[in-house]
């Protein structure tokens, strides 16, 4: 697999830390991609994530590009790790556009060059009017990019309608409505399962009250990317808080995503389009009753038994203040649910009091998947929630060194 290796300066600002990187023009139009959006139906069905391309003014740019007076200072904004497919991309991957730390607040990013995985929010026709360009050398001038990792959709939107703020409205209507940035804006019914998570997200972090406050913010699911802790305390991704409380709520979420999309936000759009579909998540019913309130109140109740057991009393580096560790937790919420079913109250401290002693600093864990999973059987084992029949004796002896259990037990 062939990379590119641009330096990088990081830039930290309230949304989103993000790099400021160059890459030649030939180089960028490989590896990004931008899918226009517009109304394709009288009943407002839309598709795709940017303005329609407009050719008059792409001739017009390539004119430009091909003057001796050339120049385009601003950037070109980019999604990393984001597929065509409207998905961030998975931790794990090889794919993934990578963040090396060379000290001295310096950077490079690793960026594979076989495919597109990043999507431009900003500067397409700067972008494709290269294509247009009648001197092929152009092809070679650099490109100034500011590159934000993970970004959800909904943020994509909107930066996207912040910087085109004075653009006509239909513009700023169209990027929102597609990625649901203005949840607020919307009868809730409309909500699909990933606006619905993006919304607990944000509220999530800003929520004086939740056990969550101020530890969210929108950067890469990578923990290599949250070295810089904020005010002093840990944080985590916001990709990584969505993709769990998705997992609660949904088994397929861009199934889901494409089918309510049929329908227009204020038309017929709404939750019951998807009862006909069978699905595992724990709260799937709660959802599609728009019970928006309880599912709320679920998952802040659990983090609140995390943050008076585990989070007050943890280690500065604790494997549970990273990826691996939020992931395995939400594993464990979704256990705990899928056990208990949907009623009325839940009492998370039962489940969490079990694993209050154990050291989550140990060398046996680890930032990969594998960490994940080790966190997540240990868990889910010491509740009584998986079979010791089901791990390696390798894995059981570990598990019973960490809870202080005799293996002649």
């Amino acid at each position: 697999m062939a990379f590119l290796q641009p330096s990088a300066l990081k830039i930290y600002q309230p949304l989103s830390d993000f790099y400021v990187v160059k890459i030649k023009a030939r180089d960028l139009l490989k590896i990004s991609f931008s899918e226009e959006l517009e109304y394709v139906d009288e009943n407002g069905r839309l598709r795709g994530s940017q303005r329609k391309t407009d050719d008059k003014r792409l001739h017009e740019i390539a004119r430009y590009i091909d003057s001796i007076e050339m120049s385009f200072p601003n950037s070109i904004i980019l999604a990393a790790n984001y597929t065509p497919q409207g998905e961030v991309l998975d931790v794990n991957s090889n794919e993934r556009w990578q963040i090396l730390d060379n000290g001295d607040d310096l950077y490079k990013i690793l960026i594979p060059t076989d495919k597109p995985l990043a999507a431009i929010i900003d500067g397409q026709h700067r972008l494709k009017a290269f294509k247009y360009a009648t001197k092929s050398e152009r092809l070679d001038l650099e490109i100034l990019c500011s590159v934000f990792f993970d970004l959800p959709n909904s943020y994509q939107a909107f930066l996207f309608a912040t910087i085109n703020g004075n653009q006509k409205r239909v513009d700023k209507s169209l990027a929102l409505e597609q990625f649901g940035f203005n949840v607020e804006d919307e009868p809730p019914k409309s909500w699909t399962p990933e606006k619905l998570a993006v919304y607990f997200s944000r509220k999530l972090n800003i929520d004086n009250s939740s056990p969550l406050h101020n530890h969210i913010k929108v950067a890469p699911k990578d923990d290599k990317g949250l070295v810089r802790k904020i005010g002093g305390t840990w944080v985590v991704s916001t990709a990584i808080i969505v993709e769990g409380i998705l997992s609660l709520i949904s088994s397929k979420p861009k199934r889901d995503r494409v089918e309510m999309g049929q329908e227009s936000i204020f038309g017929g759009r709404s939750r019951k389009m998807l009862k006909e579909f069978k699905d595992s998540a724990p709260l799937r019913e709660l959802y599609l009753d728009n019970n928006d309130d309880k599912i709320y109140n679920i998952i802040q109740q659990f983090f609140l038994s995390c943050n008076e057991v585990l989070f007050n009393s943890g280690k500065e580096n604790s494997y549970l203040f990273k990826t691996v560790g939020i992931q395995a937790l939400f594993d464990l919420l979704r256990n705990i649910l899928a056990k208990e079913g949907i009623k009325e109250s839940y009492s998370f401290a039962k489940y969490i009091t079990p694993i209050r002693n154990i050291n989550f600093s140990d060398n046996y864990f680890q930032t990969s998947d594998v960490g994940r999973q080790r966190i997540r059987n240990l868990l889910l084992f010491a509740n009584g929630l998986i079979s010791p029949n089901s791990l390696k004796e390798s894995e059981l002896n570990e598990f019973h060194r960490l809870l202080g259990i005799s293996n002649k037990q």
